[in-house]
């Protein structure tokens, strides 16, 4: 369970929001003395960013993920735990009667095809494990998507040429002015929208259970 958690973690506190970067006229946005960005000689670039914390802590969307995936990884680690138990019991159990001699050999071969067969459920307890992890892979590819999406239909309005990512630890950015922020309105429209795709799911669902 190891692997998932540390995944889980990368999306929740490492999420990586990169876009709306318009680079069609990179070269222009650069002034000929070096001594700041500008987009043309006479127009300054429009620059905000996002606090990739506060998505991490407030979109929806992500939280309603994370608690699915650790309900799902705490069941399957209660699953794994008393199997686990239970064939380390039986083994303990074998290995005392082996070394006694108070085993045939028949019971002896009934009792390791048993074994085997319960280390097979467990091995593939795994590979669920394995499965689980690949989900959160995806779905940590959609969330970016559907935020990268989301950013560029807000800046039709916003006219930004870069929208970056801050983050409080491990960012490149080390100092981000708060009059640049637009953390809240992004979060904002991603949560109505959330909430206005979850709703529909929701009554599709009802209406097939009906």
């Amino acid at each position: 369970m190891k692997n998932l958690s540390i995944a889980l973690n990368a999306i929740l506190l490492v999420l990586v929001i990169i876009l709306f970067v318009m680079v069609n006229n990179l070269k222009k946005s650069i002034g000929q003395d070096g001594g700041g960005m500008s987009a043309g000689k006479n127009k300054l670039l429009r620059v905000a960013y996002i606090n990739a914390d506060s998505i991490n802590n407030t979109y929806m969307m992500m939280k309603d993920f994370k608690d699915e995936i650790q309900a799902k990884q705490a069941q399957m680690q209660e699953v794994y735990n008393v199997k686990a138990k239970r064939l380390q019991d039986e083994y303990e159990g074998y290995m005392k009667k082996k070394q006694a001699g108070n085993i045939s050999e028949l019971d002896a071969q009934k009792a390791e095809q048993d074994m085997q067969g319960k280390k097979n459920e467990l091995d593939g307890l795994q590979q669920q494990q394995q499965e689980l992890l690949k989900d959160v892979q995806e779905k940590n590819i959609e969330i970016e998507k559907t935020v990268q999406k989301y950013i560029t239909a807000y800046n039709k309005t916003a006219h930004l040429d870069y929208v970056l990512t801050y983050e409080s630890v491990g960012g490149t950015i080390l100092f981000a002015n708060d009059s640049l922020d637009i953390t809240k309105p992004i979060v904002n429209g991603l949560n109505q929208q959330y909430k206005i795709l979850k709703d529909s799911a929701q009554k599709a669902a009802s209406g097939t259970k009906q």
